[in-house]
């Protein structure tokens, strides 16, 4: 039997757990095809009916709840150049 080990997972993935990824929901209109991004609230849920589409006043359905890790800024970049 072979084993295998990477010594740069370990520290690749718990770069991820030390920050809480931000929670996103988006909104999708399914008259006109508008797509909201806004921050999670907790009474929201996949398939919920949302608020009403600012471009179309449709209402708009929950298409996806997901989490968003902060970048990484690099020593001596920077962001506008």
């Amino acid at each position: 039997m072979f084993s295998f080990s990477f010594p740069f997972s370990s520290s690749l993935f718990r770069k991820k757990k030390d920050t809480s990824p931000t929670v996103y929901t988006e909104e999708s209109c399914s008259s006109c095809g508008e797509k909201v991004k806004r921050l999670f609230q907790e009474s929201d849920y996949i398939y919920k009916e949302a608020v009403m589409c600012k471009k179309c006043s449709a209402s708009t359905l929950i298409t996806a709840i997901y989490g968003e890790y902060p970048r990484e800024r690099k020593e001596g970049h920077r962001e506008n150049e």
